[in-house]
C-alpha cells in the first residue's frame, strides 16, 4: 500500500511537472505560426525580388521549424504511458531528452543566422534596402553568423573531449530542459523506492 501511494504521489508530480514545458511549447507554436505568417506574407508580397524572397522564406521556414519541433514535444508528452512500469517511462523520458538535445542544436545553428533576414526585413520595412544599397553590411552579418556558428560548434565539440564531462553534462542538462530533468529524478526516486 505504501509503495502504491508513493508511486501515485510521484507520478502525479511527474505529470504536473510537464505543465511548464507544455505551456512553453504552446507559446512556441503560436510564435512560430506568427513568424511563419509574417515571413510567408513578406515573401509572397515580394515575388520576383530574390533577396526579399530569401528574407521571407527564411523566416517562414524558421517559424515552421518552431511549430514542428514544439508539436513533436507535445506529441511525445501526450503519449507517455503513466501506468507503465518505471523502466518504460524512463525510456520515454530518455527519448524526449534526446529529442531536446537534437532540437537544441538545430535551434542553436539556425539562431546564428536567422537574425540576419529578420534584421534585413526590419531595415527594408524602415525604407532601407541594405542588400541592394550596401551589400557589404550583409557580408558582415553573414560573417558574424559564421563566427557565431564556429563558437557554438567549438563549444559543443570541445565539451565532448576527455576531461570535459562536467561541461558536456551541463550543456546536455540545459538543452534537455528542467522539466525533463525533474521527471528523470522523480522516476529515479520511484525506482529506488521500489527496489528497497
Amino acid at each position: 500500500l505504501a509503495l502504491h501511494q508513493f508511486r501515485e504521489y510521484k507520478l502525479a508530480r511527474f505529470r504536473s511537472g510537464f505543465r511548464s514545458l507544455v505551456t512553453g511549447q504552446i507559446i512556441q507554436i503560436i510564435c512560430g505560426a506568427l513568424l511563419a505568417l509574417l515571413g510567408g506574407s513578406f515573401w509572397v508580397d515580394h515575388l520576383g525580388v530574390a533577396h526579399l524572397m530569401i528574407y521571407g522564406i527564411s523566416l517562414h521556414l524558421y517559424g515552421v521549424m518552431m511549430i514542428v519541433f514544439a508539436a513533436r514535444d507535445l506529441f511525445m508528452i501526450k503519449t507517455f504511458d503513466y501506468a507503465a512500469p518505471v523502466l518504460t517511462l524512463q525510456k520515454q523520458i530518455a527519448a524526449l531528452r534526446a529529442w531536446h538535445l537534437r532540437t537544441g542544436l538545430w535551434f542553436g545553428v539556425a539562431g546564428c543566422f536567422i537574425w540576419i533576414p529578420a534584421m534585413l526585413m526590419i531595415f527594408y520595412g524602415r525604407g532601407a534596402d541594405v542588400w541592394r544599397h550596401n551589400p557589404d553590411v550583409v557580408g558582415w552579418f553573414v560573417l558574424s553568423g559564421l563566427v557565431c556558428l564556429g563558437v557554438l560548434l567549438g563549444i559543443v565539440f570541445w565539451s565532448r573531449r576527455p576531461g570535459r564531462e562536467k561541461l558536456a553534462k551541463n550543456l546536455a542538462d540545459s538543452a534537455g530542459g528542467r522539466s525533463v530533468k525533474r521527471a528523470q529524478s522523480l522516476l529515479e526516486e520511484i525506482e529506488r523506492f521500489e527496489t528497497e
